[in-house]
C-alpha cells in the first residue's frame, strides 16, 4: 500500500521486527505523501529495550529531499508530530567500495519518546524517484 490507508488501519509491529511503510513496488511517491502507519508493541517492563530505526533507500538520486518520521498516540492523520528527519544519504558502496548500490539515509529514534503509532512522511522531494522506507523495531 503506498500511503496512509486511514484513521486506525495501522497495522502491529512487534519487537525485533521490520515493517515497509513504502516500498519500490508502490511506484513513486511523491512529496506530501504520508505512508502507512504502525502501531508498536509494547512491553510490560520498566524500560524499552528495542529502540526504533528508520531506513530510507532512494532508487536513484533524490535530489534534495526531506523525509519526516512521525509519531502519534492516536491514529489519525491529524494527530501526527514530527520526531525526527532524514535528509542526507551516504551514497552507499557494496563492501568492495567500487559499485555504488543507492542513496541510503537512516534516523535512530531517541530511546525517550514512546509513541505508540509512527509513521513517515515525504515532505519534499525533488527527483521522482523510487522510495524504500522501511521501520524496524
Amino acid at each position: 500500500m503506498p500511503a496512509y490507508p486511514g484513521a486506525g488501519l495501522a497495522a502491529l509491529l512487534r519487537n525485533d521486527q521490520q515493517g515497509i511503510m513504502f516500498s519500490y513496488n508502490d511506484g513513486t511517491i511523491a512529496a506530501k505523501t504520508l505512508s502507512v502507519a504502525f502501531q508498536l508493541e509494547r512491553i510490560n517492563r520498566s524500560f524499552y529495550p528495542w529502540g526504533l530505526s528508520f531506513e530510507v533507500q532512494f532508487q536513484g538520486n533524490p535530489g534534495s529531499f526531506e523525509i519526516d518520521l512521525l509519531g502519534a498516540n492516536t491514529d489519525a492523520p491529524g494527530n501526527y508530530v514530527v520526531l525526527g528527519s532524514i535528509m542526507t544519504t551516504n551514497n552507499a558502496y557494496n563492501s568492495d567500495s567500487t559499485n555504488f548500490s543507492g542513496w541510503v539515509g537512516r534516523y535512530d529514534m531517541a530511546t525517550n519518546l514512546w509513541p505508540k503509532y509512527v509513521a513517515g512522511y515525504v515532505k519534499t522531494l525533488t527527483n521522482a524517484v523510487g522510495i524504500s522506507l522501511i521501520v524496524n523495531k
